[in-house]
């Protein structure tokens, strides 16, 4: 029987999410609107625990520590592999007796400039240089996407079971319940129950990526090229 899970969602990934609403709604018949239906399908997939993701992240210089993530695969073409990824964590249950939580953190291309893993790691305010403090329980094999699918499974279930158990694996404060029902959600906010308001998700925005004075912002709010800022440093 399919454990089901508490979906969090931080702004970050409301405004991906209102991102491809948007290209949805101007071409309802286009692969945005077959991508929208495979996008709210698998937040479906996440919660009822169907899926429990592709495969776990780990550490890569550049790229960030991000091995307490994992990364799952959506089509916005049927006739095509999958061209979108979904980045998640597993987090334990607020207490006795309440679900288990899985927090979005991103919805974005797999190809391109716009660096899904360097989004996740500023709104996880992660220099994509630095290894985390804590992480280490989750071992230090690198992000792997190969290999047999009961092999990725086994690293899926011992990873989300260390997660359960940590204390520090806590959802971003930004992070709020979604709320997806039986049966696919025609609208984000069937699937979200209530959305953030532009004054929140602009705050949250701004808190979520830490910069020194000096440093010029790249296009996810980290500076493209440089040595970790000492208040990242572990």
């Amino acid at each position: 029987m399919s454990e089901h899970y508490l979906l969090l969602g931080n702004p970050g990934f409301d405004l991906d999410y209102r991102r491809l609403d948007a290209a949805a709604s101007r071409y309802p018949t286009g692969p945005e609107a077959w991508l929208r239906r495979q996008v709210l399908r698998h937040l479906l997939d996440l919660s009822n625990g169907k899926t429990d993701g592709h495969h776990a992240l780990g550490y890569e210089p550049g790229k960030g520590d991000l091995r307490d993530c994992v990364v799952g695969y959506v089509q916005s073409d049927p006739e095509r592999k999958p061209d979108y990824r979904l980045v998640f964590r597993e987090i334990g249950p607020d207490g006795p007796g309440k679900l288990p939580r899985r927090e979005l953190l991103a919805v974005k291309p797999r190809h391109g400039s716009n660096n899904i893993y360097a989004h996740v790691c500023a709104r996880l305010d992660r220099h994509p240089a630095d290894r985390q403090r804590g992480l280490n329980r989750f071992g230090d094999r690198p992000a792997d996407s190969g290999g047999s699918q009961a092999t990725r499974q086994a690293e899926l279930d011992t990873k989300r079971a260390i997660a359960h158990a940590w204390a520090g694996q806590q959802p971003l404060a930004t992070s709020r319940p979604l709320q997806v029902g039986p049966g696919p959600p025609r609208t984000y906010a069937e699937a979200s129950g209530r959305g953030w308001t532009p004054a929140l998700t602009a705050a949250t925005s701004r808190a979520s990526r830490p910069l020194p004075a000096t440093a010029r912002p790249g296009p996810t709010g980290w500076p493209p090229t440089r040595a970790a800022p000492p208040w990242t440093r572990g």
